[in-house]
C-alpha cells in the first residue's frame, strides 16, 4: 500500500483527535519507521489495518466507521491534490463516468509504480449508477467514505448499496441512486 495513504491518515488523526493521540498511535504501531512514510514507497497493507484498529480502540469506534471517515477525509484531499480534475464536473455521476480515467492516469501519474485497481463504471440510468472493482474487505469500508466525500463535496443525496460478486477474487459493487426529487 502507497505511503500516501498512511501521510493522509495520520494527518487526520492528528486534525481530529490532536498530536498527542497520533504519537501514540505512532508508539503503539511499534514499526522502524516511527510514522515517518514516504508518498511513493510502498508499506505492507497489514500496518494500514493496524493504523485502523489502533484509531478506533483509542476512539471507541468500528474498524469499519474509521475507514469510512478516512474515506470521507480522504476524498476532501483529493480535491485539494488534484483540483484541476475535478473543476469539470458538475455532478457525482459526471465525476464517477470519469473515475477510471481519472485514477489510472492522473493519480498513476504521480505513483508510476503501483498497480490500482481497475473500476468499471457504469451509468444504469439517469439515477442511478453501478461501480465495481476488486479490493481488500477494509477498503470496501474506505470507499464508501471515499463516495460520502463525493456526495458531500458535489451536495447531492445518494443511497448505496454493497454487494460482494466474489469473495474469492474480491470482486465488489457499489450501486448509487440519487433520490428523485418531487417539485
Amino acid at each position: 500500500m502507497k505511503g500516501i495513504f498512511f501521510i493522509e491518515f495520520l494527518e487526520m488523526i492528528e486534525k481530529e483527535y490532536g498530536l498527542i493521540l497520533t504519537e501514540k498511535i505512532i508508539s503503539d504501531l511499534g514499526v522502524g519507521n516511527n510514522g515517518v512514510y514516504e508518498s511513493t514507497a510502498d508499506y505492507p497493507y497489514d500496518q494500514f489495518v493496524e493504523l485502523c484498529s489502533l484509531l478506533s480502540i483509542e476512539v471507541r469506534s468500528s474498524v469499519a466507521d474509521v475507514a469510512k471517515n478516512f474515506g470521507e477525509y480522504l476524498f476532501s484531499r483529493l480535491v485539494i491534490l488534484f483540483r484541476p480534475d475535478f473543476a469539470g464536473n458538475s455532478s457525482i455521476f459526471d465525476f464517477l463516468d470519469q473515475i477510471d480515467y481519472f485514477v489510472h492516469e492522473k493519480i498513476q501519474e504521480s505513483f508510476t509504480n503501483v498497480v490500482i485497481p481497475r473500476f468499471r463504471a457504469m451509468k444504469i440510468n439517469e439515477s442511478t449508477f453501478q461501480m465495481t472493482y476488486q479490493t481488500e474487505k477494509l477498503l470496501i469500508h474506505l470507499a464508501i467514505g471515499l463516495f460520502m466525500g463525493c456526495q458531500r463535496f458535489f451536495n447531492e443525496e445518494l443511497s448505496l448499496n454493497t454487494e460482494f460478486i466474489s469473495e474469492k477474487s474480491k470482486l465488489v459493487s457499489f450501486t448509487l441512486s440519487k433520490s428523485q426529487v418531487l417539485v
